[in-house]
This record gives structure tokens, sequence and C-alpha cells, in this order.
């Protein structure tokens, strides 16, 4: 196993050059969270002269005609004016173009959705609120993609509409097909992972063998709770000579997090904040560990930390519903996990430490309700599940409890 992938990583100059490259095409495709993904792996590799930098895409004749409309466009875009990027984007014929129009289209609707969820973040109705532009996405891609004119960054998107629409089997092959066209875009991965339930699941996929298969592997190993493979790859790929890797190291911590070694996991935790101070992904997740250790002065230093950096992150949100739910001020605890919710409808941790509170208010319907959410937006959740089983446990409903337990012991 060594022997393949060290192969793979021979030549970790070229991979420093492919993620330029990459970052470079998500970033003008407005694929934010790849292009950070792209570049944070690029920062840990040793930098590259002047004369072996990678040149920037040639501009097709297509591109040149669009040019103009792009950039306006684009301007619109980063500013969230998604309907009016759409706007002046109709009519063009470059893949560039077409893929931000789409693309435009669909966060517009995923931002009405998730604006409309949290004026009614209540109890609500599971899938009440739906992304109204995602069928008629469908309808044109899938045009387009029986054409075959949609490049790596148009089957994204359209795998992204088809999974949003439930369709999880043509969404699984149109990923597939995603990375062997465009490999070295996270993104795709990422939505791969999302879809794949077990270990089974993988063996029957034909993905591409690029190093970047590597990064999966481990990610999808991390999700899936098989923490002593997972830990396998992130050392290899350290050895490979990944060792400044921000990405790897708290990947480490979550899988150590994951399998309850807590010392290790604090250990790398602040490792890592000591090389990335001002980092606040994973942060509620090194917050969850200092709960369960009752460390409250740690705690209450990470919430104002993070408080100071950007009290209006997801994660910042947690970490002080956390540091209240460890003094026992359960309705403080739950409106800070209401405020991450509103921040992010979609935000997994949240849901599940917001079920826990309503748990201790003794609160059993609106327990129920947001654990509920939390496996909508994960499957996987075996927390949310184990959850389920704690309330129906209460409300002495044995055979929904056991139901729920067996779940709960399935995933973990």
């Amino acid at each position: 196993m060594m022997a393949a992938t060290s192969g793979l990583f021979s030549d970790l100059r070229e991979i420093k050059k492919q993620l330029l490259s990459i970052s470079w095409l998500c970033r003008e495709r407005g694929l934010m969270h790849s292009v950070k993904w792209a570049s944070e792996l690029a920062f840990s590799l040793e930098s590259i002269p002047l004369n072996e930098l990678p040149s920037m895409p040639a501009l097709t004749e297509e591109d040149a005609q669009d040019l103009d409309a792009f950039t306006l466009a684009k301007s619109y875009f980063d500013l969230k004016e998604y309907d009016r990027a759409a706007y002046f984007l109709r009519g063009c014929k470059s893949q560039k173009a077409y893929f931000l129009y789409m693309y435009s289209r669909y966060l517009s609707g995923e931002k009405r959705k998730d604006d409309e969820t949290v004026d009614s973040l209540g109890p609500l109705e599971k899938g009440q609120v739906k992304n109204e532009a995602l069928r008629e996405l469908r309808v044109e891609l899938s045009k387009k993609h029986k054409a075959r004119e949609l490049d790596g960054f148009g089957l994204y998107l359209y795998g992204v509409v088809l999974r949003k629409l439930d369709l999880v089997k043509e969404a699984l092959d149109v990923f597939v097909e995603a990375t062997h066209v465009l490999p070295l875009h996270w993104g795709t991965w990422l939505e791969l992972c999302n879809l794949i339930t077990d270990k089974e699941m993988l063996k029957f996929l034909t993905l591409p063998d690029c190093w970047i298969k590597e990064f999966f592997l481990a990610h999808i190993y991390t999700e899936q709770q098989l923490i002593e493979e997972a830990l396998q790859k992130y050392q290899s790929l350290i050895d490979a000579g990944f060792s400044k890797s921000t990405y790897i190291i708290s990947q480490i911590a979550v899988a150590y997090h994951n399998i309850r070694d807590i010392d290790k996991a604090l250990s790398i935790f602040n490792e890592l904040r000591k090389q990335d101070p001002y980092r606040i992904e994973n942060m509620d997740t090194f917050s969850n560990l200092l709960y369960v250790r009752g460390l409250k002065p740690e705690l209450s230093y990470l919430a104002h930390n993070l408080c100071d950096i950007d009290k209006y992150r997801v994660e910042t949100c947690c970490v002080i519903g956390n540091y209240y739910s460890l003094r026992s001020q359960h309705e403080k605890a739950a409106l800070y996990f209401q405020r991450a919710l509103k921040l992010n409808p979609r935000y997994l941790g949240a849901w599940t430490l917001m079920g826990h509170e309503y748990m201790e208010m003794k609160n059993t319907s609106a327990a129920i309700q947001a654990y509920r959410h939390a496996i909508e937006v994960n499957k996987r959740d075996y927390r949310a599940w184990y959850g389920l089983g704690q309330t129906y446990e209460i409300l002495k409903m044995p055979f929904y409890c056991l139901y729920y337990y067996r779940r709960a012991h399935q995933l973990r």
C-alpha cells in the first residue's frame, strides 16, 4: 500500500502546480471552499521558482466574446447578488460563463430556501421549504449532459442538483463521471463522500487513479468511523510530504475525537491552534472535547477567542452553546445552537446539540424534532439516532427506542 501511495506523490512540485492551477479555475467559478482546500494544501508544499509556475489557462474564442459579461457578472456573484449575476450571463456561450450562470441560479434558490427556513425556524415541518430552481436546472443540465456538453464543473453542478432532488443513484454516477473529467476539483470528491453510505459501495465505484483519491479515501474513512484506516492514510500522506498541512492535522484531530481518544485529540487541536490561531473550522469539535473533559476555563477562553475573530460563524455559536451547556444554562445554550442554525440550517452538529439541550430541559417533542433534522442532513449521524433512542426511552415507547438504538449501534 505504502509503495503505491509514494508512487502517486513522487513529484510534489507537479502536485503543487496542479493545486495552484485548480485553485485558479475554481476561483473564477466562485467555488471558494475548493479554492481554500487547494490553497491550504499548496501552502504546505515547498514554493516553486517563477519560471516553473503554471501559466493561467488560455482564453478560448468564446471566453473572449463573453469576457465583459462574465467580468461584470462575477463581480455581482462575489457580492452574493446571484439573480443579478445570472441576468447578465444569459446567452453566454463559453463553458465558464455557462457554469457561473447556472451556479448563480442554483445559489439564488438555495439562498431563498435558507431565508425561508430561518424565517420559520420554529418547529419546522420536514422538508417544508424547497429550492424552487432545482427542477428547471435539472431539465437544462440533463439536456447538456445528454449532448456531452458539460465540462467537469458542469458535471459537478448537475450532480449537486440531482442530489438535492434526492436522485441519489443518478447523482452518484454524475459525480463519478466528474472525477474522471476533472479529478482535481475537491468539491466533487466531497459530494461523493456524502452519497457513499458504506465501505461496500466504495468497491463498486471506478474512480480515477489520481493522488487526490488518497485524500478522498482518508476523508471517507473518517466519516464512516473506519478510524484505523483513516489514520493510516493520513500518516502516509504526512510521510509523502504533507506534514505541514493544517487540513490533514485537523482531520487527524477529528479522527481521534471520533474514537474518543480525547487526550490525543486535545493535544493535536492545541498544536493546530498554534499553527493557525485564527482558524474557526473544526473548533466546535475541539469544544466538544473540552466539554466532555469539563474544562470550563479552556472552553471559556476558546469561546471568547472565537467571538473576537468572528461571532457570526456557525462554529463560534456552537462553541458558545457548549460553554453555556457546561454551565448548565440550557436555555442559553439552545439559543446559541438556534443562532447557528439561522446562519446555516444545514449545519449538522448544531441540530444534534440542540436536541441534547431540549432533552436537558425535558422538552422531548422539540428534542425529537431537532434529532430528526440532524438525520435529514446526514443519515450517518449516530449521535442523533442515539438521541432519538433516549427520547423514546423517556417517553416509554420501547419499540421505537430499540429501533433507534439499533441504528446508532450499526453506525458506531
